[in-house]
Parts: C-alpha cells; sequence; structure tokens
C-alpha cells in the first residue's frame, strides 16, 4: 500500500481488498453534533507520522458534511472528497454511513469495483462505527473476512458479490438486529485501530 494512502484510510477506514455494505442504512440518519470540527490522523507508526503533512485531515461541518483532505507526494496539490457523514445511535454505538456516491468520491471505485454483473442496491451504505473519548475519534468498519467465515459457518446472512466484497441484506429493524447481535463484525485484529484527534485549539461541540 502506499504510504500516501495511510492517512486517507485512518480518515475513513474503506479497506481497498474489500467491502462490506448493507442493504439500507439500518435506523433514520441525523447529524451527530460531536463530530463537527477538524480531525487530524493520528499515526500508527513514526514512519506515517513522519509522511503527514498539514493538508492531512478532515473537517466536518455542523451539517455533517465533511472535506477529506490527502496530502500528495512533491509539489502537487491535495486531493480532497466531498462526502456526507450523516449517521445513528444504536445500543450505545454511534455508526455514520457512506453511501457509494461517497465511496467513489474517496477511493474512486464504487459497483465499477465489483466483478461483472454485481451491482449494489441504490440504497446500500457502508457503516462506519465511530467512539469519541478524549477528544480522540476511533473509526471502525466491517471486516470482510469476518463476514466471509460468519457466512460460511451460517452464523451471518451474506451475499458474495464477488471475491472480496459482501452484501448483508434486510429492511431496517433486521439491519439494527444483525448490528446489536454481531459486535464483532468491526473487530479486526490483523490491523491497527484507526484513530483521529481532533485538532489543538478546538474546543469540542
Amino acid at each position: 500500500m502506499s504510504p500516501r494512502l495511510r492517512p486517507l484510510l485512518m480518515l475513513l477506514p474503506l479497506l481497498l481488498g474489500g467491502c462490506v455494505v448493507f442493504e439500507r442504512p439500518p435506523a433514520p440518519l441525523a447529524c451527530d453534533a460531536r463530530l463537527e470540527g477538524r480531525w487530524l490522523p493520528i499515526a500508527n507508526t513514526p514512519e506515517e507520522a513522519a509522511k503527514q503533512t498539514a493538508e492531512d485531515y478532515a473537517l466536518v461541518n455542523a451539517q455533517c458534511h465533511a472535506t477529506v483532505s490527502m496530502s500528495q507526494i512533491g509539489s502537487n496539490p491535495a486531493s480532497k472528497a466531498e462526502i456526507e457523514v450523516s449517521g445513528f445511535e444504536l445500543g450505545g454505538e454511534h455508526y455514520f454511513v457512506l453511501t457509494e456516491e461517497s465511496v467513489a468520491q474517496l477511493f474512486a471505485r464504487g459497483s465499477a469495483g465489483l466483478a461483472q454483473g454485481a451491482r449494489l442496491p441504490s440504497t446500500a451504505v457502508t457503516l462506519v462505527r465511530y467512539r469519541i473519548e478524549d477528544n480522540v475519534l476511533t473509526l471502525a468498519t466491517v471486516d470482510a473476512d469476518t463476514v466471509k467465515k460468519m457466512s460460511e459457518a451460517r452464523g451471518l446472512r451474506a451475499k458474495a458479490l464477488d471475491e472480496f466484497n459482501y452484501l448483508i441484506p434486510g429492511d431496517e429493524a433486521t439491519l439494527r438486529k444483525v448490528l446489536l447481535a454481531h459486535p464483532e463484525l468491526f473487530e479486526n485484529s490483523d490491523s491497527p485501530p484507526m484513530r483521529m484527534k481532533r485538532a489543538a485549539g478546538e474546543p469540542a461541540p
């Protein structure tokens, strides 16, 4: 993976190798005021820290519109994506949703990145679970390998869109039950936590 991709992946952690989407948002969406502000990626290694610049950040406004900025190598201008991060709370956990359009904005991929014949429902979303503690934002997405194993063991109903991408089907009530019953979907012991910190001098909303 390119070192310059790391800051963006830490900002909004979608896995380029595989993605899990839900057929629809599991609950009505609203804007969490706690997300408002400027967030900076927290490096997991000294090498990552050395590559980060002032152009690596996420800026979220009061309407949950986010500008995600990623610095580029050399004198090239920063790459920026404009996305929405509205979400919901369920069982004490908070989630925001990424539409297919937002995923395409971030990684220049969407249904076109799936195998031929595999297309997402227009309502499909990727869920990002987030926790905010002491002005640190910790992010997690559903782990595709976990979904694959649970689906094969018949512990979870999931549709394989291709070798790497999965769709969890159902109406809102069904998907809420999935989230409440399977918090382990967001656990990935092979990857370090993806975290951001609120920029210095910015009070929490």
